[in-house]
């Protein structure tokens, strides 16, 4: 079998914007393994979930993806593939805020049946009765009382715990994540990251993860991608981005998160705004807020360079950020 699930070479994402073509997510490139957990970081607006819906082609009327796709469907190496392809079969999708995703004027047990009924050619009481046994999995108590429920009878939780057993009920292997836990309180976030930990050791699941919050990636991530103006400006073990970074925005957005351990005036903002993506300058995006800048900072061609074992990064000056 082969370990790599998921590959993505040179993606491009163009929208239309105000009658003119815009490409927020430009040059993108990831690999993932099987069972890998991947997150993805960056601040509103840098491509995060354009990058994700683009694997399964949910994307804004008229906007076209570029790039080499190519997914693991069998026990084979990742082939190339239509997002059309693996919708339903190999990737799901959790999103956000359960409430706009789930269908209101269904009940809670015909909502996640639905798709082991279309794609696994379920009848009705066979897809009941997966249904439960997902509501079982991902820990929803009174599965077969709650089946009949409809979606605002339950809690912001409960309904997260739904999306995640509608994604599991076609039995993905890769479960994309786009913030999830955002809008949900810090206890329940918890138990939300826990579940995904569980399943994806259960069940060798993969997932890739998107937020803005480090401190959620950090607990739950095997490797983190960094994202900035829509290309990756740096990728690596999880642990290893966050302490030591080897891209300035990297570094300035981990001096930006609060935690324990810093005070209020430990806090440094990022300077500035990130750029339209009708106005992407040539040469390094990050440039004009970048403190470590030099002249070809804003004139070279950047690509991801591996500067140690599995540590990447686009930044030419790396050497900036190291202690003199």
């Amino acid at each position: 079998m082969s370990k790599r699930l998921l590959e993505i070479a040179d993606l491009e994402v163009t929208v239309q914007r105000r009658g003119r073509e815009i490409t927020p997510v430009d040059g993108v490139s990831l690999t993932l393994d099987r069972g890998e957990i991947l997150g993805i970081a960056g601040e509103s607006g840098s491509g995060k979930t354009l990058t994700l819906r683009s694997i399964l082609g949910m994307l804004p009327h008229g906007s076209r993806i570029r790039g080499d796709l190519r997914f693991a469907l069998a026990d084979d190496p990742p082939a190339p593939f239509s997002p059309d392809a693996v919708h339903g079969h190999g990737i799901s999708i959790i999103f956000q805020e359960p409430m706009t995703a789930l269908n209101p004027t269904m009940r809670i047990g015909d909502l996640i049946a639905e798709g082991p009924r279309i794609h696994k050619g379920l009848d009705k009481a066979e897809g009941r009765a997966r249904a439960i046994e997902l509501m079982k999995l991902v820990g929803i108590p009174n599965p077969e009382r709650r089946s009949k429920m409809w979606p605002h009878q339950l809690s912001g939780g409960l309904r997260q715990r739904v999306m995640i057993a509608t994604a599991l009920s076609t039995e993905p292997k890769l479960v994309l994540c786009d913030e999830p836990t955002t809008a949900l309180d810090v206890s329940v976030q918890d138990q939300i990251l826990g579940l995904l930990q569980d399943l994806r050791n259960r069940l060798d699941m993969a997932i890739i993860f998107v937020s803005h919050d480090i401190a959620v990636l950090g607990e739950l991530c095997d490797r983190l991608a960094i994202m900035y103006a829509g290309q990756i400006v740096e990728i690596g073990p999880t642990d290893d981005v966050i302490a030591d970074p080897k891209h300035p925005y990297t570094a300035a957005l981990m001096s930006s998160v609060p935690s324990f351990q810093k005070s209020e005036d430990d806090l440094v903002g990022i300077p500035g705004h990130p750029p339209d993506p009708e106005s992407f300058a040539p040469g390094c995006r990050f440039a004009p807020r970048c403190a470590f800048a030099q002249p070809d900072c804003r004139t070279a061609h950047y690509d991801l360079v591996e500067v140690s074992a599995m540590r990447a990064t686009s930044c030419i000056h790396p050497e900036a950020l190291s202690p003199s």
